[in-house]
């Protein structure tokens, strides 16, 4: 199968990280390729870059269908343009922030998300909302690190996404935890490893292999989103 991910950015520096992190969880069937914006934000951590972002993942989503893609992910947790993407294209359109939100609600009660800033905190409980999920949330914690210097120092990430786990946990009776990022997939071990020795063994779900393992089930299940929940949008002159 064929999957295409699309970085909703116009920064470079993301290409490698996103390359390596897909394939590490990829079947050896899966056929990943990636884009990026010829045009948007540099990152996505506010409405704002929301809508600069939203016409060049339009663009691109029709492109992937057009080529033959089997489905596509928006890379960002803040799953961008994902219900107009769903208008547009027939084939699998996957937010990361949908696919792990829904794998947590399978594995516990209720789940606490780590946030990278403070500011994300209402466009979380808008998702909340809109995904229905409002009553299985115990918490969101804050780890203050800006989204681009996340990869400038793994330690003080790992240290952050563990120490607002731990509160989650011990204070908010989390029982699984999930992140609104997809650029933090290579800590996620860590982090599993830091709770599992203060006693803590839940699930700590990672948007980036759960946005591409419902990817790769909805190909081989050959379906995809409602055209009547996402009609195809009205051809205007």
């Amino acid at each position: 199968m064929k999957i295409r991910i699309i970085s909703p950015t116009i920064t470079e520096d993301f290409l490698p990280e996103q390359e390596r992190d897909f394939a590490s969880v990829a079947r050896k069937d899966t056929e990943l390729s990636y884009v990026m914006l010829e045009d948007g934000p540099v990152s996505i951590e506010s409405e704002y870059d929301e809508a600069l972002a939203l016409p060049g993942i339009l663009k691109q989503v029709s492109i992937a269908e057009s080529e033959g893609i089997d489905a596509v992910i928006i890379n960002c947790a803040s799953d961008p343009g994902i219900d107009a993407a769903r208008e547009v294209a027939s084939i699998p359109v996957i937010g990361p922030a949908q696919a792990s939100f829904s794998l947590s609600t399978m594995l516990a009660q209720k789940f606490s998300v780590i946030a990278i800033l403070e500011r994300d905190i209402p466009d979380l409980d808008r998702m909340f909302r809109v995904y229905g999920i409002l009553d299985r949330i115990a918490s969101v914690r804050v780890m203050d690190i800006p989204v681009l210097d996340i990869s400038k120092d793994r330690n003080k990430a790992i240290d952050a996404m563990t120490k607002s786990a731990l509160h989650a946990l011990k204070e908010d009776r989390a029982e699984a935890i999930t992140y609104d990022c997809t650029g933090l997939t290579e800590i996620v071990n860590d982090v599993k490893s830091n709770l599992l020795k203060e006693g803590f063994d839940v699930p700590v779900i990672e948007p980036v292999a759960a946005s591409l393992k419902l990817a790769e089930t909805l190909v081989d299940l050959g379906i995809s989103h409602s055209k009547i929940t996402y009609p195809i949008p009205p051809i205007k002159s």
